[in-house]
């Protein structure tokens, strides 16, 4: 049975539980790739050469998007709608050693 902090975190905050749960079946682009390398920056972010840790050890190109920013203030505001287009083009290509890796 939940306690009473559980209980009143949950009503603050009823996204908590999915949050815990996306959370935990989470893996990191560091525990599925390998670096090798920085391939060049541009306007939306860094893209990077990786060999896959998998058995195959197949070589991709991840691209780090950076979020988007408001002006001089150090406020994020996320990403910005030509970096989300961009995102789309990206899966649309779908090749088979595209991969995206969220930031």
């Amino acid at each position: 049975m939940p306690d009473e902090w559980s209980l009143n975190s949950l009503q603050h905050d009823p996204m908590q539980i999915y949050r815990s749960k996306r959370d935990s079946s989470h893996r990191s682009v560091a525990s599925k790739y390998d670096i090798l390398g920085f391939i060049s920056s541009g306007t939306y972010g860094r893209v990077y050469k990786a060999q896959s840790l998998d058995g195959d050890g197949a070589l991709y190109a991840i691209k780090k998007f950076k979020p988007d920013k408001e002006g001089d203030v150090v406020t994020y505001t996320g990403l910005s709608q030509s970096a989300i287009r961009e995102i789309a083009v990206l899966i649309s290509l779908s090749k088979e050693y595209t991969a995206l890796a969220p930031y």
